[in-house]
This record gives C-alpha cells, sequence and structure tokens, in this order.
C-alpha cells in the first residue's frame, strides 16, 4: 500500500511541475489525488497521463475566457477525452484538394481534422494521414435510424476507427434523431469510434438527449455566439468545437463599419488575419476552432499556417501576446445573433431545409 502511495504522489509531483496553471485529477487503480495548482480542474487517468505526456497533465476543461491559454494544449471532454485546442476543417474541400491540404496541415502542427460522410473527403483524409502522427479525427453522419452502419462505413472508408462521430444535424423528427444517437452511443460501446457527438443541435435538441455529448458543433463566431448552446456543453463537460467563418467575408461582409473597425483594430495589434483573430477569441473562450483552407493558392497555403495552433501564438505569425481583455471585449460585443439562414452555409442540410435568412438548424422544429 505504502508502494502505491509513494507512486501516486510521485505523479502527483509531476503532474504539479508540468500542469501549470490547471488542477488535475491523477487517478492509479481507483486512488486519486488532487493537485491544486490553479484555476481549472481535469480528471486525467493514469493511462492518458503518462500516453500523452505533459500535454495530457496540462488538459483543461473549458472554462470563462482567459489570456492565459496555450493553443497549444489539448481540451478536455467528458470521458478523459483529450481534444486538440485547434483543429482544420474540411468542408467543402474536395476528394483531390484533400491531400496537399492535410499535409500543409500537418506540417503546421495540426493533430485534429474534421470530416463527415456528406463531404465526401473521408477516404482521401485516411490515406492522408496514414503513416503520419497520431491524429485526433472526427467525421459525422447522418441523424437517420442507420446510425451505426454509416459509423461503421466512415471507419471502412478512414481505414480507423474515428475519435469522435458526431450526429450532422438535428434535422430529423425526434424519434429519429434520437435513434441516431443511440446507435452512436452502441457504435462507442462496440469500439467503432471513440466518443460521439453533436453538431448543429440547439439547447432544446440537446436536452432531449440521454447521455450528454463528448463534443458539440456550432457554427460559432462574435458575430453568432450561441451562448445558450455553449453554457450547456459547459455545464455538461463537453468540448465546443466551431467553424464556418467564410461566410461572414462575403455579402455580410464582417457586419456594420463599427464592427469592421473592432475587429480590424485586433487584426493590427496582432499583426494577424481576421481568421486568425477569430481563432484566437474561440481558444480564449475555451472552445475548439476549426478553420478551414485548400493548397489551391499561395494565400491559402500561407492561411493553414497562420491559423494553426502556433499561428496564434507569439511567433512569425502572431505578435502582441493573447487578446487582452478590452480586445475580448470588443470582439464580444459584435454579437449579431446570425442565423444560418442569413450565412447562407449548407452544414448539414440543403438549401430546400432553408427557410429564409431567419432559419438556423438550432431552432429546428420536427416538421
Amino acid at each position: 500500500m505504502a508502494n502505491k502511495i509513494g507512486c501516486n504522489l510521485m505523479l502527483a509531483l509531476l503532474a504539479l511541475l508540468v500542469v501549470g496553471c490547471d488542477a488535475a485529477i491523477v487517478t492509479r487503480r481507483g486512488f486519486a489525488l488532487l493537485v491544486v495548482v490553479g484555476c481549472d480542474a481535469a480528471i486525467v487517468t493514469r493511462r492518458d497521463f503518462v500516453g500523452g505526456g505533459a500535454a495530457a497533465a496540462a488538459a483543461s476543461r473549458p472554462t470563462a475566457a482567459s489570456a492565459a491559454v496555450d493553443a497549444r494544449a489539448p481540451l478536455l471532454a467528458r470521458g478523459g477525452l483529450l481534444v486538440p485546442r485547434v483543429g482544420f476543417g474540411l468542408y467543402k474541400t474536395k476528394p483531390e484538394e484533400t491531400a496537399a491540404a492535410v499535409a500543409l496541415a500537418l506540417e503546421a502542427g495540426v493533430r485534429h481534422f474534421d470530416a463527415a460522410a456528406a463531404y465526401g473527403n473521408e477516404r482521401a483524409l485516411g490515406d492522408a494521414l496514414r503513416g503520419g502522427p497520431k491524429c485526433f479525427v472526427a467525421t459525422k453522419v447522418a441523424p437517420s435510424r442507420g446510425a451505426r452502419d454509416a459509423v461503421k462505413a466512415a471507419a471502412d472508408r478512414l481505414g480507423f476507427a474515428p475519435d469522435c462521430v458526431y450526429v450532422h444535424s438535428p434535422l430529423a423528427p425526434k424519434k429519429e434523431r434520437l435513434e441516431a444517437y443511440e446507435q452512436l452511443l452502441d457504435a462507442r460501446r462496440d469500439g467503432l469510434c471513440g466518443a460521439v457527438g453533436v453538431a448543429n443541435f440547439g439547447v432544446r435538441h440537446l436536452g432531449e438527449l440521454p447521455e450528454p455529448p463528448a463534443l458539440v458543433q456550432l457554427e460559432l463566431s462574435p458575430y453568432n455566439q450561441r451562448r445558450a448552446e455553449a453554457a450547456w456543453a459547459t455545464k455538461n463537460g463537453a468540448v465546443v468545437t466551431c467553424a464556418a467563418w467564410s461566410k461572414l467575408s462575403g455579402a455580410y461582409n464582417w457586419g456594420s463599419d463599427a464592427a469592421f473597425k473592432a475587429l480590424n483594430a485586433c487584426c493590427k495589434a496582432h499583426a494577424a488575419t481576421k481568421a486568425q483573430v477569430l481563432v484566437r477569441w474561440a481558444v480564449q473562450r475555451g472552445f475548439a476552432p476549426l478553420p478551414r483552407s485548400t493548397a489551391a493558392d499561395a494565400a491559402q497555403r500561407l492561411a493553414i499556417a497562420q491559423n494553426a495552433a502556433a499561428g496564434v501564438e507569439d511567433g512569425d505569425f502572431w505578435r502582441g501576446g493573447p487578446l487582452s481583455r478590452a480586445e475580448m471585449k470588443a470582439l464580444d460585443a459584435l454579437e449579431d445573433h446570425l442565423a444560418s439562414g442569413k450565412l447562407g452555409r449548407t452544414d448539414g442540410w440543403t438549401a430546400d431545409d432553408v427557410a429564409g435568412p431567419g432559419w438556423d438548424p438550432t431552432t429546428y422544429v420536427d416538421g
């Protein structure tokens, strides 16, 4: 018994050295020690701690906005799932473009990739990752009664079991939506995927679930902050992943003149692009952003490196440290409650589903 306690004390002391500002519970065969070293709390199993090293020990649960966040440190989701804090989205990436984009993302240090059956690029993603570094890979399936078979098919296309599978949207009758979620839980228990998530679910849809997901993906930015859904996720130990910013530069044109000036001021202060500022804002809000780009031209290739975790920490692409409290306040004030219908994105639904500019999947009601 003394040897066991001694081993745990050594683990605890090691956690104290590497965790930094977080708190960790390091467990070994049911024995737990609380290491209080700051403001956050994480549960890290001995297997995760030893296997993931300092990164695993430094993982933190999403909390209120904080400047003291390293974009390169993972987030901790339900069940001890470690989620790299800045990922790479493959929405609208053609299969023939996937390999080049993923190669550049890997080179930039990205270790979190987000795909979907509907994107048609899972096989290309799996091929691009084969033989490379270990990555966190998520995909999405439709909210249908064949969800479990869809997970198996996704794993076959990827060539491995994905770390997380999302129900892509709530756009199905409640019974089918919940059956799809239950089938994903079964798939997880059978080892077909590591965790279960939901995408584009509103608070009502989230509240219907038999158990909380590990990840909740939302179209989220300073312009559409989804505060109710984000609060639900935080309360239930789910990591919020967020994407879909390219439409902000389209017809919406970054909002009002005042909004554009506020965002541009942050860009100038940090020698950064608008996309980088949005990535950094999400990181400091405790979310896991999923910027996307292709390798089609030099500007887009550069954007992959700029929008990676290292690209929003002081270095070649970022200056001036984290976003300040005043800058975060200015960005938070951009809230415009943008609906998906106004932005024109179709990710988990079609243009036929969109009933005007005020339509949004998070407020979907069964027809």
